[in-house]
């Protein structure tokens, strides 16, 4: 069992009923419902949660920050009081919070680094993928085959110029930029600015709990959310599942 966030995506309600709001949405959820399905192998998805967005907080569009609706947890599970970064909260209507200021810097900054690595790389002969080396040695002992690989895939010039000349670039492109950022600039900017907005898990509108742990996940996160009606509410919540 692990504490994890699920976004939770509620109709629009007062802010004295968001609490009892979410309980509802959460409810088919509940490890220790009564009412289970008829099915052996059901499980539920958590045993307690609470609003709180805590390292995951949404931007509030500009002027906003005081309006009631929108919804800020006030203790973190271990009961100390919660310190919102600047302009932040743990949700309220779609159409109050700036998703874009939170994925905007991101997309810029995978842009510039995309840019920065291909500028680099372009000094020097075309690097091979992993995957290149993997197939390469196939027919190697298995408890040698890991090792020639990372041998072979270091050995190439612009990775070893990479390692040696731009330790900063490295951090951001990995040690593996070939196949990280890959050659396609708008498939590496959305990837990056796709992981900005997910939690572990969303549950929409219609009590569809589903994950973001795959590239389709998150796109799917993201666009839910764009499309969701401006008065939708969106809240942060952190649950023990």
């Amino acid at each position: 069992m692990a504490k994890e966030r699920v976004t939770v995506c509620l109709p629009p309600c007062d802010p004295g009923d968001v609490q009892d709001a979410i309980s509802a949405a959460m409810t088919p959820y509940d490890d220790n419902r009564e009412d289970v399905p008829d099915d052996p192998e059901w499980m539920g998805e958590w045993d307690y949660w609470q609003i709180d967005g805590r390292g995951c907080e949404l931007p509030v569009r500009a002027g906003y920050e005081g309006d009631p609706r929108i919804i800020g947890g006030t203790l973190t599970i271990s009961g100390t009081p919660r310190v919102f970064p600047p302009g932040t909260c743990d949700g309220g209507p779609r159409g109050l919070l700036d998703l874009g200021a939170a994925r905007d810097p991101v997309a810029a900054e995978a842009a510039r680094t995309f840019r920065e690595w291909h500028e680099f790389a372009s000094h020097y002969p075309p690097a091979r993928p992993l995957n290149y080396f993997w197939e390469k040695h196939q027919a190697a002992p298995q408890a040698l085959r890991g090792q020639r690989v990372h041998e072979d895939h270091d050995s190439q010039s612009v990775i070893k110029a990479l390692h040696r000349e731009r330790p900063e670039l490295r951090d951001r492109v990995s040690s593996y930029p070939v196949d990280y950022v890959g050659d396609d600039l708008e498939a590496f900017v959305e990837r990056q600015a796709m992981d900005v907005l997910p939690t572990h898990a969303l549950l929409t509108l219609d009590g569809e709990w589903t994950y973001a742990g795959t590239l389709e996940g998150r796109r799917h996160f993201n666009t839910y959310l764009e499309q969701l009606p401006p008065e939708a509410l969106v809240v942060r919540v952190l649950y023990h599942g």
